[in-house]
């Protein structure tokens, strides 16, 4: 009797397990190379995974070292913004950075109805899109998405550079309208300021940044 319970909540452990691990991808998802790339970044610098979140909604766009984060329901949306460097050249530390800035619940409103109104989410992959050019050197989006159980993994590359593609002026516009809402060109200069590295590069991207360092002088006598 004993040995019989055991084997069946063994056996019950185990398939609630394996549900959990299995991941309900959408029909338009990207699953190549680079959603193990992605998975790969939330690892090593802590960002999590939205395919097992619970809430009913969870959005997160990507970029070079640049993660936006829209979570929770629609009229009470939470959100972040995440920067992350690794120091360049790698050293043996395997050291990274990682800093989080809180979205204000009114600029998360703002950015659900963007995603809403530019119908982010019904946008396919770009490789799913008729005359959506690829290439090595330029910009690499990612959307995930995880509605209602369903999860859908998204990569664009460089819409500025698929001329009058209209599903990529769509995305381009959701690109510019959250750089508008967030200001994020001053995020990132402010986010500069607290890395510790002398040099570092941006995860997904093939550029490093250098900081300079300015030596004050001063004149004799003075």
């Amino acid at each position: 009797m004993k040995s019989s319970f055991l084997l069946m909540f063994l056996f019950s452990l185990t398939t609630t397990v394996f549900a959990q691990s299995v991941i309900q991808f959408s029909d338009d998802s990207d699953t190549s190379s680079l959603y193990q790339y992605k998975n790969n970044w939330a690892k090593r610098f802590k960002l999590g995974l939205i395919e097992y979140d619970t809430n009913d909604y969870s959005f997160r766009f990507w970029s070079f070292g640049l993660v936006i984060r829209i979570t929770g329901s629609k009229d009470k949306p939470l959100g972040e913004i995440i920067r992350f460097v690794e120091p360049y050249p790698k050293d043996k530390s395997n050291k990274v950075f990682t800093k989080r800035f809180p979205i204000s619940r009114s600029k998360a409103s703002q950015i659900r109805q963007l995603i809403d109104s530019l119908q982010i989410e019904l946008l396919p992959s770009d490789k799913n899109i008729k005359g959506w050019k690829q290439g090595v050197d330029g910009i690499e989006y990612i959307t995930e998405f995880k509605i209602q159980g369903k999860y859908s993994f998204k990569r664009y590359w460089t819409p500025t550079a698929q001329d009058t593609l209209k599903e990529a002026i769509q995305f381009q516009n959701f690109v510019i309208g959250l750089d508008r809402i967030l200001d994020l060109k001053a995020i990132s200069q402010g986010f500069q300021n607290y890395i510790p590295f002398d040099s570092w590069t941006y995860p997904g991207s093939g550029t490093f940044v250098r900081r300079i360092k300015v030596k004050s002088s001063q004149k004799n006598g003075e």
